[in-house]
């Protein structure tokens, strides 16, 4: 799971790492957190090419959305800070992407709850087109 974290690429030694986490609705940002938003986003505009309308060039168009990124700022075994990302949901028909963390439930596997119940429901939409056309 090495891969799923990225180090910093600018020099950090000048922020210190917080004593803890901070209070999620009332907080200061770290500068490490700052950081690692930064370098994601960079990295999100020149490296990643994704399926997905994320409604940046026309925002009010029908089916266009965004999508929520995150990053965890952590440190490794070898005592390297550097910081995880991830993102909410599924990106265009995928939630597992290179780079990015997997989603705790996957949803969209193939032995998923989901994925068997979807299966169905297309079954019968075919059945419901294979009478509507007869």
């Amino acid at each position: 799971m090495s891969f799923l974290f990225h180090k910093f690429l600018e020099d950090i030694s000048i922020f210190s790492i917080p004593e803890r986490l901070n209070f999620p609705f009332y907080y200061e940002k770290h500068p490490l957190a700052e950081q690692a938003v930064k370098e994601m986003q960079e990295n999100l505009i020149a490296k990643t090419k994704f399926t997905h309308d994320f409604g940046i060039e026309n925002p009010k168009k029908e089916g266009s959305f965004g999508k929520m990124f995150g990053v965890l700022v952590v440190q490794n075994l070898d005592g390297e800070l550097g910081y995880l990302a991830g993102f909410s949901g599924k990106i265009g028909d995928t939630s597992h992407y290179e780079g990015f963390v997997p989603p705790v439930f996957d949803m969209l596997g193939n032995e998923s709850y989901f994925r068997s119940e979807e299966e169905k429901v297309n079954a019968l939409h075919l059945k419901i087109e294979a009478l509507e056309n007869s």
